[in-house]
Formats: C-alpha cells, sequence, structure tokens
C-alpha cells in the first residue's frame, strides 16, 4: 500500500506550479504525484491486436515528453478532473455505475448496452474509473490534477496515459493492488469505453518501460523484456515531429476501427475456415452482426472496405521487421540499419495500410533533405500525428533550421513541433529517497 503525504511534502522544482495549483483545488488534503510516459515505437506500432500471428514490438518510453498527475483521495463517490488544457469535469460513481462482473455479465456487453459516448476528455478517465468499478470493490472518489507536455493526436498516445493515471488514481484511492500486467490488460480494455478498439501496446510500454532500454513486447502470451540499446544511438537521437491532429473522434477513428476489425475478427476467420486466397477487398456490409456488434461506430456508418490483402501485407512486413530489428539490437548492429527498418515501415504505411496523409508526406520529404536523418517512420494509427525520426546528434540543429524553412506546413510551431527523445522511465511516483526528491518507479515503492 503506497500512503498518500501532505501536498507541502512535495517541494520538487519539475512541478512546482503543479503543486500550487493542487493545493488551491484540494487543500490540505494528502496525495499521490505520478509521471506517466509518452509510447515511442521503433517497429510494428499497432500490430499487438493481429490474431494470425504472435506479434513481437519494439518499443521506448520517452524520457521527455509525460503526463503529471496529482491524485488526492475523496471519502465520498465524487470524481472530480482538472486539466491545464480542458475545462474540469466531475461524475460521481453511483452514476451510470456498471454491474459487477460475472456470468453473461461482461465489460463487452455493458459497452454495447451503454452504446457510444459523446467525444470528451473525460471518457478517458471514466473508462478505467466503471471498468475498475466492474471488477473490483471500488467506493471512493478521488481528486485529479492533470498536466501534460504529450502532444494532443500526435501518436505518442497522451489518451493512454490518462487512462492510466485515471486507473491508478481508482486504485491508490480504494486501496487496490497495483500489479504492472494485470493493470496494463484492464486499461487497455478501458479504453474501449471510448469507442476505440486497440491493443495494449501503449499501455504496456509506459508500465514495464526502464530508463536507457528498449522494451520487447510480445502478445498470446504477453510478456515484457528489456533490451540493450545498440552503441550507435549514443551519437543519435530519436525525434518526433507532429504533422497535423489525427482526430479519434471521427473519420478517423472509423479507419483505425476498420484495421481492427479486419485484424482482431476477419483475416483470422478467412485464414482458419477456407484454403482461398485471401480476398482484396471486403465490404463491412459481407461481415456478420455478431462479429459487427463489437465494432458499433462502423455498423452505424453502414458501409466501408476493408483492404484485406494490403492491411494483412503490411501486418506480416512489420514482424518481419521487428525479428531483423531485435537482432540488430542483439547483435550491437549497425545505427544506420536501424534506420533502414524505419524507412521500410514509412513506405508500407503509405503503400499498404495507407495511414498516411500529404501533409506528412510533404514534411517527410523536407526532414529527407536533412543528411543526418537516418530513418523516418510514421508513430502509432497514423493519419496525422507524430513522424519518428533518428537522427545523428550534430544533425539536429540543421533538421529544425530545415522545418523552420518550412514552417507553414505545420499546425504548431517548430519548438512545439519537434520533440527529442531518449529511452526513459516508465510509470514512477515522486519519492523520497535519501533527503531529496525524485521520481521513482511505482512498483518499487508498491509494498510501502
Amino acid at each position: 500500500m503506497i500512503n498518500a503525504r501532505p501536498l507541502d511534502d512535495f517541494l520538487h522544482p519539475d512541478i512546482g506550479h503543479v503543486m500550487d495549483t493542487a493545493k488551491s483545488l484540494f487543500g490540505g488534503r494528502n496525495c499521490w504525484v505520478i509521471r506517466v510516459p509518452a509510447r515511442l515505437c521503433l517497429v510494428a506500432d499497432h500490430t499487438d491486436y493481429w490474431e494470425v500471428f504472435s506479434p513481437q514490438l519494439v518499443t521506448f518510453a520517452s524520457d521527455s515528453c509525460a503526463m503529471q498527475a496529482v491524485i488526492s483521495p475523496r471519502n465520498d463517490s465524487l470524481v472530480r478532473m482538472c486539466s491545464y488544457g480542458f475545462e474540469d469535469y466531475e461524475f460521481d460513481l453511483n452514476e451510470d455505475r456498471p454491474p459487477s462482473t460475472g456470468p453473461g455479465i461482461q465489460w463487452l456487453d455493458w459497452l454495447e448496452v451503454r452504446g457510444m459516448v459523446l467525444p470528451h476528455w473525460s471518457n478517458y478517465v471514466r473508462g478505467p474509473v466503471r471498468h475498475a468499478q466492474m471488477h473490483h470493490n471500488v467506493k471512493n472518489g478521488f481528486d485529479i490534477l492533470i498536466d501534460s507536455n504529450i502532444p494532443h493526436s500526435s501518436g505518442a498516445s497522451s489518451s493512454s496515459a490518462l487512462t492510466i493515471c485515471a486507473a491508478i488514481a481508482v486504485r491508490l484511492a480504494n486501496g487496490l493492488a497495483l500489479e504492472q500486467e494485470s493493470l496494463t490488460k484492464e486499461t487497455a480494455d478501458a479504453e474501449w469505453y471510448v469507442g476505440t478498439r486497440g491493443g495494449m501496446m501503449d499501455h504496456a510500454t509506459m508500465v514495464f518501460a526502464e530508463s536507457g532500454k528498449m522494451l520487447r513486447l510480445t502478445f498470446r502470451p504477453f510478456s515484457a523484456q528489456t533490451l540493450d540499446s545498440i552503441d550507435g544511438l549514443d551519437s543519435c537521437k530519436f525525434v518526433t515531429i507532429f504533422t497535423h491532429p489525427s482526430d479519434k473522434g471521427s473519420t478517423t477513428q472509423l479507419a483505425f476501427n476498420a484495421r481492427t476489425l479486419a485484424a482482431r475478427d476477419v483475416i483470422p476467420q478467412m485464414l482458419e475456415n477456407s484454403t482461398k486466397e485471401v480476398p482484396d477487398i471486403l465490404s463491412v456490409t459481407e461481415i456478420s452482426d455478431d462479429v459487427m456488434r463489437k465494432y458499433p461506430a462502423l455498423l452505424a456508418a453502414g458501409d466501408g472496405e476493408l483492404r484485406i490483402r494490403d492491411w494483412l501485407d503490411f501486418a506480416r512486413g512489420e514482424f518481419d521487421r521487428s525479428q531483423e530489428v531485435q537482432l540488430l539490437l542483439h547483435t550491437n548492429g549497425d545505427v544506420a540499419t536501424m534506420g533502414s527498418y524505419m524507412n521500410q515501415a514509412w513506405r508500407d504505411a503509405g503503400e499498404s495500410y495507407g495511414i498516411r496523409t500529404p501533409r506528412m508526406d510533404r514534411i517527410a520529404e523536407v526532414c529527407r533533405q536533412c543528411s543526418g536523418v537516418l530513418g523516418l517512420k510514421v508513430m502509432g494509427a497514423g493519419f496525422g500525428g507524430n513522424l519518428l525520426a533518428l537522427v545523428r546528434d550534430e544533425s539536429l540543429g540543421d533538421l529544425r533550421a530545415l522545418l523552420e524553412e518550412n514552417s507553414t506546413l505545420f499546425t504548431r510551431p517548430v519548438d512545439e513541433a519537434m520533440l527529442v527523445h531518449q529511452p526513459g522511465q516508465g510509470v514512477s511516483i515522486l519519492a523520497e529517497s535519501e533527503g531529496d526528491m525524485n521520481w521513482a518507479p511505482l512498483w518499487a515503492n508498491e509494498g510501502e
């Protein structure tokens, strides 16, 4: 059990402004302060939900982009949410409360009965709270203050970071266990509340990442294993370049869910039940209602095409690249080779998976004019958001200058659009260590 502490205990320069705001909101009540990093993926983004093979992803957490949350437990059933970027919101645990899970009563069943929710930032808090209510003994609400420098709609998964903050908050406030694997799986399921049908990559990276390490994630069965970086990365940095927002609330969500539908349900059934080659294209109108009920937004849209063959080719290519990247890390291979795998992924993300946009392509062309850019790929689900580039240290200034010269391509100032990262620590808590306040891995503090 991790004990909450007085707000005055937290005299950390990194969060001074956050603590001042928390004091005005929470008064003198005790709190916890946690940090959840942005997720970056080197290879095999979003193949974690493919059912035709056992995916293997190589990811890492950012050392420079993170969401911070000040959490204060309540002795009533109210959940209050405050954020620097969005309007305050609150709800009661007892309103729209889900039933306890049991035979015939599961999370997805309740989501189907409840129906689609209107887009709102609070849904990323409501989802994990409602999921915890269904599976655990939840009586107490909490206040939570969110501060984040993870760019919204960028592919770095600020949404999953918020989901994890809320999942940890409801557990801390109710004295529930904080076990890494179960938290990962439950937060991944909980995020389905908002209407997306994603996997566990984001949540697993944020929970299991370690500073200075890459992370190998497998699914079916799930595992998380740290990997040493190659020596060549000592003279390089990973750079995210924000292109334009990827709007999860409309067309993009439909496109994302269409690929998930194909990966989870349609293609596996085709390969299992038929000796025929998979078709090039399949209409969603040809898919059974039993399958489509898991994808209410697609069902409501009433039409759409699944590019079966191209999407399967993309997933297989990502799987092969993940094997090559793991071998590269294991053998301390050449950093330029790592960049070449990123470039292959960029090609396939456009030609096979269709998740690049014209503006993303134009910005990528500018980036490639810099000789120190060794590789570049789409990060996350695409349709906007971030590009991930591998850049030599001495070329970071040249790349920034090139982007400044082409600033009209961007929806944000270049200083905000271009961010530099190294592999960082996963979920951490502000804790006292030998007289100083430090961010420490959350799991190391579970026994307190």
